[in-house]
């Protein structure tokens, strides 16, 4: 009888402890941040992603990696699409580029530094994504050097031939 009592007090201290945090994992709406980084080649003429990573930290936590995904033929320049892809499935974004800011340029070395703020939607995805809404925003801190043009001068139509974007973004996710 002491024992059953002893594990009934036990058993409702437990369920007091677990069910905090048991109701705020399944928390689906609020605030989330990402922070990552892309590093990219264009020497083959085509842009080349070599490798990524994506952290995200609110109501998502997790690690993963950015995949670039092709505009819609209907996309203006100033936008463009990845997937945010982790173990629980993709999560789709649309970015629109506000502001574009060269910090540096060296026409010797063709070496490059740029600022784009962006505004991003959360547009669906696969898995634990597939109904996500919500926007927020973001900012893409790029160092890389441009390829060399036939004159031998800087080409700024050509992908670069070595990019590093650093990447970050603050918003409302719901999925």
């Amino acid at each position: 009888m002491h024992l059953r009592i002893a594990l009934t007090a036990v058993l409702a201290a437990l369920g007091l402890m677990l069910g905090p945090s048991v109701t705020a994992s399944a928390q689906t709406s609020g605030p989330e941040t990402f922070e990552g980084f892309l590093i990219a080649t264009g020497v083959s003429g085509d842009r080349v992603v070599l490798a990524s990573s994506i952290r995200a930290d609110g109501v998502f936590k997790g690690v993963g990696r950015i995949v670039e995904v092709p505009n819609l033929p209907t996309d203006p320049d100033n936008v463009s699409r990845d997937d945010l892809v982790f173990a629980e499935g993709a999560l789709h974004i649309v970015s629109t580029s506000l502001d574009f800011q060269i910090n540096s340029f060296d026409p010797v070395s063709c070496k490059l530094s740029v600022t784009i703020s962006q505004s991003t939607r959360f547009e669906g995805g696969t898995g634990l994504f597939v109904n996500a809404t919500g926007s927020g925003q973001g900012q893409v801190d790029a160092t890389g050097f441009a390829q060399r043009a036939a004159d031998g001068s800087c080409s700024l139509d050509l992908p670069p031939r070595h990019e590093r974007d650093q990447v970050s973004g603050a918003g409302t996710l719901s999925f």
